[in-house]
């Protein structure tokens, strides 16, 4: 019984140092934004990739694309979809800021 109050203590306090999984540590967000700011993109661009990486990746994914080589990262499926992100709000952005067409009035 001791035995098993001991693994059980053990790791209660492994699990106190632990982080939530889903949950992006503010360190990778600043990296992120800082990376994506040295790009000068359009305004708001930045701010809607990280958005959907946020929402659809989960951040023990993230960060491990992060630790993979250059090289690898470049190929890998999580860098494409993120990619894939950056197309879509940079036509969101674009779409938001174009005038709005006139219709011509029904006859």
């Amino acid at each position: 019984m001791r035995t098993v109050l001991a693994a059980f203590a053990v790791l209660m306090l492994a699990a106190c140092g632990q982080t939530d999984p889903a949950v992006y540590p503010p360190q990778v967000e600043m990296n992120f934004r800082n990376a994506c700011q040295a790009q000068s993109p359009p305004s708001g661009l930045c701010n809607c990739v990280w958005q959907r990486i946020q929402a659809e990746i989960p951040a023990s994914d993230f960060v491990a694309l992060e630790r993979l080589p250059i090289n690898e990262r470049a190929t890998h499926p999580l860098s494409e979809q993120i990619a894939g992100y950056a197309v879509a709000c940079r036509e969101e952005i674009a779409d938001a800021a174009a005038p709005p067409v006139e219709q011509p009035p029904a006859p």
